[in-house]
Formats: structure tokens, sequence, C-alpha cells
């Protein structure tokens, strides 16, 4: 992403250690999907975009997959493995430039610098992405480059770290102007299928205050 808008991102963290958008507890939705997103297996592989300090992550783990974030801050990550109760290492990342936090167990490994270094050099062969507000974050971010190319940046980088069977899946949050399935499908190709699960109300009391909608959730597999 540019300097300027991971700027602004580091400094909502700053301003507080919760952010009123970030969400306490797992979300029901990745408890529903779940079997689809690890295609029922024990122990997977699982890429978590813009991660902040999810506790979706420590729960998939905690299952037994192996589970990859990238996060510009670094308050959020570190708050993600105080909350999780976790012991971590931090080494130099120069690809992200940034760096790279370890759990003990090296279960979870969350990278701290700019989304738009990550790709396929650094980690690949993803079983599952869950997509949890990342998308709508190019939408709503204060940026002069075109946010279409950027989407279609971010979306370059997601089918590059995909495995042939990967299933994506993409939350986001509706507000008047509504993503539909064929804007997403505009941006991965002919040679992916959108499937949109649909509208779903808020689900959490952190929401309550914010005035959208609710969520809309897409799946998305290579064709075979």
């Amino acid at each position: 992403m540019m300097d300027e808008e991971n700027t602004k991102w580091t400094k909502e963290w700053e301003a507080s250690s919760s952010p009123g958008w970030a969400m306490k507890g797992i979300n029901p939705y990745i408890k529903k999907y779940k079997d689809d997103l690890t295609k029922g297996m024990d122990c997977v592989k699982l890429f978590f975009p813009m991660c902040g300090d999810v506790e979706d992550m420590f729960w998939l783990s905690e299952l037994g997959h192996d589970i990859v974030g990238v996060e510009i801050s670094a308050i959020a990550i570190q708050k993600f493995f105080k909350d999780s109760n976790l012991e971590y290492e931090v080494t130099p990342c120069e690809e992200i430039k940034g760096s790279l936090y370890t759990s003990k167990t090296g279960k979870i490994r969350i990278y701290c610098g700019d989304f738009f270094l990550f790709g396929a050099s650094i980690e690949c062969n993803f079983d599952g992405i869950w997509d949890r507000g990342a998308f709508n974050i190019l939408d709503n971010c204060d940026l002069k480059k075109d946010k279409r190319n950027l989407k279609k940046e971010y979306i370059n980088i997601l089918k590059s770290v995909m495995k042939q069977d990967c299933h994506v899946f993409i939350e986001l949050v509706v507000s008047d102007s509504t993503t539909k399935a064929d804007d997403i499908q505009s941006f991965f190709g002919e040679d992916y299928l959108v499937e949109d699960f649909g509208l779903v109300e808020k689900y959490a009391p952190e929401y309550d205050s914010i005035p959208f909608k609710g969520f809309q959730f897409f799946r998305v597999s290579k064709n075979n």
C-alpha cells in the first residue's frame, strides 16, 4: 500500500489498542465456512491478508492449521500474540521491508510490513485465504493512486500464492454501493469461479454504531 495509507493505518492502532472496527471474539462465519476453507483437512496452510489482531488466526492454529498473516502495524501484531498468550520471536524480513513475527510453536507467522511487497517469493502454496475486510480497505483508503489498479494488484498477489485447489473467502462491508460478484470476477478473471454467498446482518455489537447494512461473503476458486 502507499506510504500515506500505511501511516494512517498505523496511527489508528497507536491511537487505540482496540480500534472501533476491530471485532472481539471469533468471526461466526469463519466457523460456518471452516470446513470449506480448510477443505475438511486437519492441517492446511491458511493466509490472512492485512490481518490486524483477529482471534480467528489463533483459533484455527489451535485446530492444527498453519497460519500466515501480513499486517502493517506492529502494535496489532504484538496485541495478537499477547491476547493469545503466545511467545514469539521477531526477525528482520528485508523482502517486505519489515519484520517476521513467529510463534515459538512455528504454527503462526505474521509479516509486519507493506502488503504490496508480499508475494510468492516470501510465502506461497496456501490451501485457503480468509480476507476479512482487506479488500474493503482498498475501497475506503484515501489514496491518489487509482483504486481499481490497487485492487487488481491486491488480487494478483492472492492469485500468486494460491494452490490449485485453494478457496478464497472475501468478506465485504455492504454500504449503499454494494460490490457485486461480477466486480470480484473482473479482478480474478475467467479462470476463477466467484460465488456470492449473500448478505448477512451485522454479527457483532462492535458494529452497531457504524452505519452500514451488513456483510457480503464471496468464495473464489480456480476453475478445474
